[in-house]
């Protein structure tokens, strides 16, 4: 996909972005079953993750409606975000998240999700060369009927959540700290929300009562992450 498009972010078309992609999702999901039941489990797997990341998109651009939309670098960033695989993951589990009675055990939970989805993405669809560099990594191979099954159900549960996740909340103005969250660089953030450091220190937050996601990662990337420190050994 063609990267920074020119083309203009408005409220109306964020709407029907969340509205689209949340309908993509679900036809996705249709059609991932329907490979399931037909024991096409790579395809499965893969179309369901497909799910996973329209409903992730969907999330995204509800958030950015309340952002500034006149300001072009914002605008860029949200852009970014949207074609972006580990984002679109990563904001398909906010709803279930937001959503569960036990946050410790769900964001455990979905960190070690996120992580292999990401890892699994293409090596479900794709023939590819293994590290050992004289093997073929081929995706009816890769993908067990379990984790095709697990995937599915998974896509389910992020699509029900994230509409929950709108019916309960009003994409109003944001604050600074959500604001700085979408200036933070890409690889940067992907790479601090792939440490389980940064989710130790979203949790001990929460049980702080300080449930706020954008103020946890703003915080965390300045406190610990740009100064190579671990919340965990400050901590102990």
């Amino acid at each position: 996909m063609q990267k920074n498009r020119d083309y203009t972010l408005t409220v109306e078309l964020l709407e029907a972005y969340q509205s689209a992609a949340l309908s993509n999702a679900r036809e996705l999901l249709d059609e991932s079953k329907l490979l399931l039941r037909n024991n096409h489990f790579s395809r499965a797997y893969f179309l369901s993750l497909a799910a996973i990341e329209e409903a992730g998109k969907a999330y995204i651009a509800f958030d950015a409606k309340g952002r500034n939309l006149k300001d072009e670098g914002l605008c860029n960033k949200i852009k970014e975000r949207i074609e972006d695989h580990s984002s679109k993951i990563t904001s398909a589990f906010v709803g279930w998240i937001s959503f569960s009675d036990n946050p410790r055990e769900a964001i455990k939970t979905s960190v070690d999700l996120m992580i292999h989805l990401k890892h699994g993405r293409e090596k479900s669809m794709y023939i590819d060369v293994k590290s050992d560099g004289n093997t073929l990594s081929i995706p009816a191979e890769v993908v067990r009927p379990v984790a095709a099954r697990d995937c599915t159900h998974l896509a389910e549960n992020c699509i029900h959540h994230t509409e929950l996740y709108f019916k309960h909340n009003e994409a109003g103005k944001r604050n600074t700290y959500e604001d700085k969250l979408l200036c933070i660089k890409q690889k940067t953030l992907t790479d601090m929300l792939n440490t389980e450091d940064f989710w130790e220190y979203y949790i001990d937050q929460l049980e702080k009562g300080n449930t706020e996601y954008a103020h946890a990662v703003i915080t965390y990337h300045d406190g610990y992450f740009k100064k190579s420190k671990l919340f965990k050994q400050t901590s102990s």
